[in-house]
């Protein structure tokens, strides 16, 4: 029996709808891991499954770690990726209310913490190509998913080898614009509000 199960899948190519469809089909999911960005391995044991930040950066780590689990990869065509990411870099982060640290995160896997289309362009096709090359020679651990041709929930218990069963999935990961109000508010925060209030709390400690 494998370890673990993990999504790939770089961000927006479908990953939260993966993590919906392990969870229907009886897996402990969760997505956007924030404890691996702090280094905390101790998380992954709590859970089936796993996928989106910072999982696809830590692949490898993750199957030294954990061996004999199983790896998907979601992906989709670049260009409605690339349109995707603008709105994530521009409009999700505002939304989600990102934390400034997790552009370290962005630099180390894409290469930039903001939209640029050919530095985007370049690391998704790096993501994809390592991946491919990593697992090869491994048909039974790795499976590859286009979004563009639907989720296959029979070929997805098959490779996780349980028994085939049907799932509905309501997907409402939409995407919406933030409000001036939320753009105001995140800048306001994580540029000034929070600066002073740590460099107070550090001169406080002294």
């Amino acid at each position: 029996m494998y370890s673990k199960i993990f999504n790939i899948g770089l961000s927006r190519t479908g990953t939260t709808f993966s993590h919906e469809v392990l969870e229907k089909l009886g897996f402990k999911s969760t997505h956007f891991v924030n404890a691996l960005l702090k280094n905390d391995w101790e998380v992954v044991d709590n859970y089936d499954a796993l996928g989106d930040t910072p999982i696809p950066l830590l692949f490898k780590e993750c199957d030294k770690r954990y061996p004999n689990s199983k790896f998907i990869l979601t992906t989709r065509n670049k260009d409605k990726w690339l349109n995707s990411m603008k709105w994530m870099f521009k409009h999700g982060r505002i939304i989600w209310n990102w934390p400034l640290s997790l552009g370290n995160y962005h630099r180390n896997i894409y290469g930039t913490n903001r939209f640029n289309q050919e530095i985007l362009d370049a690391a998704f096709e790096r993501h994809h190509m390592e991946v491919r090359d990593y697992f090869k020679d491994r048909p039974d651990d790795f499976l590859e998913i286009n979004i563009e041709d639907g989720f296959n929930i029979e070929e997805i218990c098959t490779f996780l080898e349980i028994t085939p069963r049907p799932v509905q999935i309501i997907h409402t990961n939409d995407r919406r614009k933030a409000k001036t109000w939320q753009f105001l508010n995140y800048y306001l925060w994580h540029y000034l509000i929070y600066p002073i209030a740590n460099s107070t709390k550090k001169i406080l400690m002294c």
